[in-house]
């Protein structure tokens, strides 16, 4: 019975010490990609395309 705890407390902590940094990296990833591709679409065409040359 100890020894099945004692796995199960040893995969907790594998995964709360591996598996959710990693989670959490990707998601900032992604959160900070999405938020830089609305801020591009908002902001239009550039201002210095003004057909000048």
């Amino acid at each position: 019975m100890i020894d099945r705890l004692n796995y199960s407390i040893d995969l907790i902590a594998h995964g709360l010490l591996t598996e959710l940094p990693a989670q959490l990296v990707t998601a900032a990833v992604v959160a900070a990609g999405t938020a830089a591709v609305r801020a591009w679409r908002r902001r239009g065409p550039h201002k210095a395309d003004d057909g000048k040359a």
